[in-house]
């Protein structure tokens, strides 16, 4: 009984509640004339009924793909995103599909909004690079009947092939240079609660910290949205809750440059004072002053290798659900890297 309620309505479906050929009901759904009026109403009230949409009988009737494949992103205004865009569009154009770009501001609702409204314009796939929790929204993510897969986080429950970077083995080797350093004292800014990413990265951080017998303070913990603003208003608030610390690990580029700024306002000495370490090595890292220590990602490959796997899953023979995990590497630049110490 689980499986009639969530399998998908068909054309088929319809024709059968409104009394009407299927033939009958493509004439009306596709716009064409030639359908009574009588019967015409017959087919709106078992669409409205049964729920129908109607792209669904597109897919099933279309005679070719429609050569182009979605692309959700949380934040495009994130240097780390237009780089990986343009390794999903290069690859994308080589297996000669055009990209739809779809950015939610991390909103949960408007993920939502254009996994329907991609689905709707009929591409051929998605790549996913959002927050939505899978397990929620499953009575409505099952109506999505295109080949997803999951671009730069795993997200639990969803049932999708990924391409991600080792966020909590990225974290951890971060965590771990800032030790080395001589940092006994590690604060950390993540991202969004709710992000995949975000909580990898702080379990790499916690990680590092048990493997090393060191303690993560709650109070050093903050959380600062992904954003520059995020990270400088996470560090006023480190900074005002008197716990002193001398090691900062960021969960992004962003975040980390935001903090430095701040730490520049009140006088503090990087690295001397605090190091700093973030992650993505946007272009900025490397240009800011302090030159910013972080995790480099293969954001380019990532790109390309997810172009690869969702046009596999479109062609549709023997398709194998699979993750492909990308390593990242450390960049030591100004921010952490203190006198006496080593690489």
């Amino acid at each position: 009984m689980e499986e009639e309620r969530t399998k998908p309505v068909t054309i088929k479906d319809v024709a059968r509640e409104a009394g009407v050929s299927i033939a009958t009901v493509s004439r009306l759904l596709n716009g064409l004339d030639g359908v009574a009026p009588e019967r015409a109403q017959r087919i709106r009230d078992a669409v409205e009924k049964l729920h129908y949409q109607p792209n669904s009988m597109a897919r099933a009737l279309k005679i070719r793909e429609s050569r182009s494949i979605g692309l959700i992103i949380p934040d495009i205004e994130n240097p780390f995103f237009p780089a990986l865009v343009r390794g999903v569009e290069d690859a994308a154009q080589l297996h000669g599909y055009a990209v739809i770009l779809c950015n939610t501001d991390g909103k949960p609702t408007r993920e939502e909004e254009y996994m329907k409204f991609l689905y709707q314009k009929q591409v051929d796939g998605i790549l996913f690079a959002g927050n939505l929790d899978f397990a929620e929204n499953s009575h409505w993510l099952s109506t999505i009947q295109l080949p997803i897969v999951l671009l730069d986080r795993r997200i639990p429950g969803a049932p999708y092939s990924a391409v991600l970077s080792a966020n909590e083995d990225g974290a951890y080797l971060a965590v771990q240079h800032l030790i080395a350093q001589g940092c006994r004292q590690i604060a950390v800014i993540g991202g969004r609660a709710r992000s995949p990413v975000s909580n990898e990265r702080l379990q790499g951080y916690r990680q590092a910290l048990i493997d090393n017998k060191m303690e993560a303070d709650e109070m050093l913990c903050k959380e600062g949205n992904f954003s520059f603003e995020g990270g400088y208003q996470a560090m006023e608030s480190l900074l005002a809750g008197g716990k002193p610390f001398d090691g900062l690990f960021a969960a992004n580029d962003m975040m980390a440059i935001g903090a430095l700024q701040c730490l520049e306002r009140h006088g503090r000495k990087v690295p001397e004072e605090i190091a700093v370490v973030g992650y993505d090595d946007i272009q900025m890292a490397a240009w800011y002053k302090p030159a910013l220590t972080t995790m480099g990602q293969p954001v380019y490959e990532m790109g390309r290798l997810a172009v690869a796997k969702l046009v596999e899953e479109i062609g549709g023979k023997n398709v194998v659900r699979q993750e492909q995990i990308l390593q990242p590497h450390l960049v030591v630049r100004q921010s952490s890297l203190r006198k006496g110490q080593e690489r």
